[in-house]
C-alpha cells in the first residue's frame, strides 16, 4: 500500500494528503471510514459487512452447496436457490441474532462449548478426546482451532436464540388434519400445449415492429466486455518434493477419514413394479394385487423375470432394462425393500409385497459383503493426495512472494517478470467472464479481472493446475451492436415472440369452449399428484402452478414462456382422515411444529429490519452481489480438501 501511494503522490499536495493518510493508518490500522463505507455491501446499524466478508461467505456456502449436489449443482440450480441473496441475508440475520441475544442475556458457556467439541466422534481415540487428532483434522479442513470454536459457538448460540423466541409455539389437530390433506388428497389434471411453432410461418412483422422490439430487449444483445491477461504459473506439481508426508500423517487422515475407503455391503437387484395409487379403492387394489400374484405364479413356473420385468413393471427407468437397479448398496434402498432382500440368497426371488410405491416383486442377483480397506491398499493414495494439498500450499506462497516482488517494481511487467526467470508465459483471451472461468477456479476472481486496467497488476488467483498471478494486457468494453448489424436475429425473434403472443390468446379463447370438446381434443395427463409434490408432473415450466389447482375447476391458460397451455382439474381425491394413523399424526405435528418455529424465527428477523416497525437499521447495496450466484457458475468446484 505504502509503495503504491508513494509511486502515485506528486507535488506538495500530494504530500500533504500522504501525511493525512499515514496519520489515518496509524489511528484505524490502515483502514479509513470513508474506505470501508465504499466496500460495503450492507451496514446493520453501525457494523458495515465488507464485500471481503461476504465473498468469504459466498465462497464458503458455494463448496457447502457442491459438497450436497454435486454435478447436480448446475447454473440453474443455483439461479433458483437465488444463492447470492441468501448469502447476503444469512450475514445481517447472523448480526441481528448475536446482538439480540446478547440483549436478552444469552450465552454460550465455554464449558459447554469445549464439552460438545471433546464429543464429537472424530476427534476421539480409545474412548477419549485426542487434542493431536481434533488439529490434524482440523488443518486437513484448513480451520484453525479458534475458527472452528467459533462458528461452532455461533451455531450454538444460534440454536439457543431460536429455541427462546420460539419456545411458546403450538399446533392444533385443525392444523394437522389440514397437512394430512395438502399430503395425500391426490390430484389429476389434463392439459393441452399450444405451440408458438403452429403460428410461426404466419406471422409477418414490419421493420417498425422490428425497431420496436430490438429498443425494448437491447440487453439480450449485448456483447459481453473480454480481457487478455498474461499470466504466470505456480503449479502444484513443481512443488511436489517440497510436500512430503510421512506414514504417521497419512494413517492419521486415514483414521479420521475411514468413510472414504470403505465399501458398504451391497446388492445387484432386478424389481417388477407394479403401481397402486394411495387411496385406490378396493377394487383397484385387488386388480393390482392380482396382477403382482399372476406375474409371481408365472416366475415360479420359470419365466424369464427379465422377460416378465419389461412387459409388466411400471418403473419407468428399470422396467425397460428387465427391472435391473445394477448395484445398489443395501443401505440406501427404501425399507421394505431392504427387509426383504435381507435374508435373499443369489438367485431368490420375493414378493409381492408393498411399499409406498406399489407392489413388488424383486429378484437378487448377486451381494457384495461390505468390505474396510486397509491402510496398506490406500496408504500411497493418501500419501499422494495430501503431497499435493502441501504442494498447492506451496505455490500459493510462492505465488504471493512473485506478486509482492512484482509490485513493489517501478513497472510491473508479467511477461518479463517470467522470462527473466526461465518460466513461461501464458496469454488467456480475449474472454469474456464465462470463458475465463476455464482459467480461474473462483468466480469472485474472475468477475474481478474485470475491474483492472490495462496494464494493471491483476492478483493471485486459483487455477486448475495450482496457482498464477496475472496482468491485464487488453480490454474489451462490452457494447449493444447496431441494429443493422443484427436485423435478421432481431427479425427472427421478434417473430417469435408475435407467435408466442398468438398461442397464449388461442390457449384463453379455448378455455371458453365447453370442457367435453376439450376433452375430445385428447389432452394430456399429468397423473395423479399431491400438492406436498415439488411440482405438477409434465407442467414444470408453469411457474406457480402448484399453488393454483384448487381454482382450475374451468380450464385455464398459462403461459410458460416457450409455450401456453390450457389446464383443468380431471380428477381429484380427498384423503379420509379417519386413515390418519396416531404414529403418522405424531410425525406431522412434529414436522409442522418445526415448520411453524422456522416460520416464526423468519418472522422476527424480518421485523427485526424492516424499515418502519424494525429496531435494527439495514442498508443493503445489492448491486456490489450481482457478480455472485446466478447464471453461469457451471466451472465453480470447491478446492480438495486440504491443509489449508
Amino acid at each position: 500500500m505504502l509503495t503504491y501511494l508513494r509511486r502515485h503522490s506528486k507535488g506538495i499536495l500530494a504530500y500533504v494528503a500522504f501525511g493525512a493518510i499515514i496519520f489515518v493508518f496509524v489511528l484505524w490500522g490502515g483502514s479509513s471510514y470513508m474506505s470501508r463505507e465504499a466496500n460495503k455491501v450492507a451496514k446493520v446499524d453501525r457494523t458495515i459487512i465488507s464485500v471481503e466478508q461476504y465473498s468469504k461467505a459466498y465462497t464458503e456456502t458455494l463448496k457447502a452447496f457442491q459438497k450436497q449436489f454435486g454435478q447436480a449443482l448446475t447454473p440453474e440450480l443455483i439461479e433458483g436457490l437465488n444463492l447470492r441473496e441468501k448469502v447476503l441475508d444469512d450475514l445481517v440475520d447472523q448480526y441481528i441474532i448475536e446482538a439480540d441475544a446478547k440483549k436478552m442475556g444469552i450465552v454460550v458457556k465455554e464449558e459447554d462449548l469445549q464439552h460438545f467439541i471433546s464429543q464429537v466422534d472424530i476427534f476421539r481415540r480409545d474412548g477419549a478426546f485426542d487434542e493431536t487428532l481434533y488439529r490434524r483434522y482440523l488443518e486437513y479442513e484448513g480451520m484453525t482451532p479458534a475458527q472452528f470454536e467459533d462458528k461452532t459457538r455461533k451455531n450454538f448460540l444460534k440454536k439457543l436464540f431460536f429455541s427462546l423466541i420460539s419456545e411458546n409455539v403450538t399446533v392444533t389437530s385443525d392444523e394437522i388434519e389440514a397437512l394430512y390433506h395438502l399430503m395425500n388428497d391426490t390430484y389429476d389434471l389434463n392439459y393441452l400445449v399450444v405451440s408458438p411453432q403452429d403460428f410461426l410461418a404466419s406471422v409477418q412483422v414490419g421493420d417498425d415492429e422490428v425497431k420496436k422490439f430490438f429498443e425494448e430487449n437491447k440487453e439480450r444483445y449485448r456483447v459481453p466486455a473480454r480481457i487478455t491477461v498474461t499470466l504466470v504459473d505456480f503449479p502444484t506439481s513443481r512443488y511436489l518434493d517440497q510436500a512430503r508426508v510421512s506414514e504417521e500423517e497419512a494413517r492419521d487422515y486415514f483414521e479420521s477419514h475411514k468413510g472414504e475407503f470403505s465399501r458398504p455391503e451391497a446388492v445387484q437387484l432386478r424389481n417388477i413394479l407394479i403401481t397402486v395409487p394411495e387411496g385406490s379403492d378396493a377394487k383397484t387394489q385387488g386388480e393390482k394385487t392380482a396382477l403382482a400374484e399372476r406375474i409371481m405364479a408365472e416366475i415360479k413356473a420359470g419365466k424369464d423375470f427379465a422377460a416378465l420385468a419389461k412387459t409388466y413393471s411400471e418403473d419407468p427407468t428399470s422396467g425397460p432394462k428387465g427391472g435391473d437397479l445394477g448395484e445398489v448398496p443395501l443401505g440406501s434402498l427404501p425399507e421394505e425393500i431392504a427387509k426383504a432382500v435381507s435374508g435373499m440368497q443369489p438367485g431368490d426371488v420375493k414378493g409381492p409385497f408393498r411399499s409406498k410405491n406399489g407392489l413388488h416383486i424383486v429378484k437378487l442377483e448377486a451381494r457384495k459383503a461390505a468390505k474396510e480397506t486397509p491402510f496398506e491398499e490406500v496408504a500411497q493414495a493418501i500419501v499422494g493426495k495430501l503431497s499435493t494439498q502441501r504442494a498447492k500450499i506451496v505455490a500459493r506462497e510462492e505465488a504471493k512472494k512473485a506478486f509482492m516482488e512484482l509490485y513493489e517494481s517501478k513497472k510491473p511487467d508479467v511477461e518479463a517478470f517470467a522470462k527473466a526467470r526461465g518460466l513461461a508465459p501464458r496469454i488467456v483471451g480475449p474472454a469474456s467472464e464465462e470463458e475465463l472461468k476455464a482459467a480461474f477456479i473462483e468466480p469472485e476472481a474472475v468477475k474481478k479481472a474485470f475491474t483492472f486496467a490495462t496494464g494493471e497488476l491483476g492478483e493471485v488467483v486459483e487455477t486448475p493446475e495450482g496457482y498464477a498471478l496475472y496482468q491485464v494486457s487488453r480490454k474489451e468494453l462490452s457494447r449493444i451492436p447496431e441494429l443493422k448489424d443484427i436485423a435478421a436475429l432481431v427479425r427472427e425473434d421478434a417473430k417469435v415472440k408475435a407467435a408466442a403472443r398468438q398461442a397464449l390468446e388461442h390457449a384463453r379463447k379455448l378455455c371458453e369452449t365447453e370442457t367435453a370438446r376439450l376433452v375430445a381434443m385428447n389432452p394430456q395427463s399429468t397423473g395423479e399428484f399431491t400438492r406436498s409434490a415439488a411440482s405438477v408432473p409434465g407442467l414444470e415450466s408453469i411457474k406457480g402452478l402448484m399453488d393454483q389447482v384448487d381454482d382450475l375447476t374451468k380450464p385455464k391458460a398459462f403461459d410458460a414462456g416457450t409455450k401456453a397451455y390450457v389446464v383443468w382439474i380431471k380428477s381429484r381425491k380427498a384423503a379420509d382422515p379417519k386413515d390418519l394413523s396416531p404414529e403418522k399424526a405424531r410425525e406431522l405435528r412434529e414436522s409442522l411444529l418445526e415448520t411453524k418455529r422456522d416460520l416464526v424465527v423468519k418472522e422476527y428477523l424480518a421485523q427485526a429490519k424492516d424499515d418502519k416497525r424494525g429496531w435494527h437499521k439495514v442498508r443493503i447495496e445489492r448491486d456490489k452481489i450481482a457478480s455472485h450466484g446466478g447464471k453461469g457458475q457451471r466451472g465453480d468446484t470447491p478446492p480438495p480438501e486440504g491443509l489449508y
